[in-house]
């Protein structure tokens, strides 16, 4: 590898060295202050770097700069949604770090920034969120050639104490939905109860979606009410959330009693009606707007004083009803869309330790053994789960 030194003045030097490119080698200057001996352990640092492969070109690029140009990069490939969230979190960091340099940012900048939004009132899980979206755009500029490293690796995130999701059981579910039968949205919660359907999957049903001969309805876009773009027609949000699901024949007649009083409104409305083939529409057939369902559902539980829930928390319900009703993960994994098992054992280990407790029953049961089988000298029953290997199968 090449490279000189020059002085510039009294303690300024210019280091030139070549760096390889794409069809040949291009020269690339620095400025150094200090002495003689710095611009020379600059240079020699400089040319190792080439050497090993993990040279970075100097920019000035701000880390506001780079992380707006990181989103729009991203913008064509992931949801409007996402992006939104991405520029959120992003925000919040921006008075903090945005100014530096991206080349320039140091692990303790970005924590000292976490420490100082945590102080200013917001919680540990926004912040986990932005250092999760920050460590991606970092990630990729290393990737990218314009960071050595992420400073990402050495800085702590805020710890968030895991929360259940909030549920309710299915004597609640039943009241609420008594409760419900006045409300335009009635067969919308009931088929979120039956379903797990999210509020932005139920807003998105098309009657071209529902097949009630073979009782299996696919769930194929979504409607969300994004601040700032309004109401957005989507996908849903990964390949898992495409999906086709049965329909109960609770469910087939949720929705043929939602096709009929549909058929009646339409009638009412005559030529005011627009024909947008959505399964839950208002009057005049546009299709609901999927935030009204969650002021309705907030409405009902404030007015007739339910325990705390909320519509997601349908969705959640249903998970946690089906494990407890000993029905296996990876159908409720199927159910709900979720991008892998490990989501929704993640999800919903709370419910685990008595489907593990009725497991370790069900295998007593399915070998057919008795305690008076498993009777060892050196065996009580504390330990009867790790010697049943050794126990006799009849």
């Amino acid at each position: 590898m090449k490279g000189n030194i020059q002085r510039r003045g009294p303690n300024s030097w210019r280091i030139r060295f070549d760096v390889p490119g794409i069809n040949q080698r291009k020269q690339v200057s620095e400025t150094v202050r200090g002495s003689k001996r710095d611009a020379q352990r600059i240079l020699r640092d400089r040319l190792a770097s080439i050497d090993k492969g993990v040279y970075v070109e100097k920019t000035n690029e701000s880390t506001s700069e780079y992380l707006n140009r990181w989103i729009e990069y991203h913008s064509m490939n992931v949801s409007l949604r996402t992006v939104v969230g991405y520029r959120t979190c992003i925000k919040k960091l921006d008075k903090h770090i945005g100014a530096k340099p991206l080349q320039k940012l140091r692990p303790e900048h970005i924590q000292k920034a976490y420490t100082t939004i945590l102080q200013s009132g917001l919680s540990a899980r926004t912040v986990l969120h932005s250092h999760r979206v920050l460590n991606k755009a970092l990630t990729e500029a290393v990737k990218w050639g314009i960071l050595v490293y992420n400073p990402l690796e050495a800085v702590t995130p805020p710890r968030v104490r895991k929360k259940e999701p909030s549920t309710w059981t299915p004597k609640v579910i039943r009241k609420f939905l008594n409760l419900a039968k006045n409300s335009r949205y009635y067969n919308a919660y009931r088929l979120a109860a039956l379903t797990g359907m999210r509020r932005s999957e139920l807003a998105g049903i098309k009657w071209g979606d529902v097949d009630l001969e073979l009782g299996r309805l696919k769930i194929v876009r979504t409607r969300q009410r994004i601040p700032g773009h309004g109401v957005v027609v989507g996908q849903p949000k990964s390949h898992r959330s495409q999906r086709s699901i049965a329909l109960s024949p609770v469910g087939i007649s949720v929705l043929e009693n939602t096709r009929s009083r549909q058929a009646e409104i339409r009638l009412k409305a005559g030529g005011a009606w627009t024909n947008t083939d959505y399964v839950f529409t208002v009057e005049d057939g546009l299709p609901i707007d999927p935030n009204s369902l969650s002021q309705e559902f907030r409405r009902i539980v404030r007015k007739y004083k339910l325990p705390y829930g909320t519509l997601h928390g349908l969705c959640h319900s249903f998970a946690t009803s089906l494990l407890s009703a000993n029905v296996h993960p990876a159908v409720v994994q199927s159910a709900l869309g979720h991008s892998s098992i490990s989501v929704t054992i993640d999800t919903y280990s709370h419910v685990m330790p008595g489907l593990e407790e009725a497991a370790a029953r069900q295998i007593d049961e399915a070998l057919n053994l008795t305690l008076a089988e498993s009777s060892l000298p050196f065996c009580n029953h504390a330990h009867l789960g790790v010697f049943s290997l050794v126990l006799k199968i009849p």
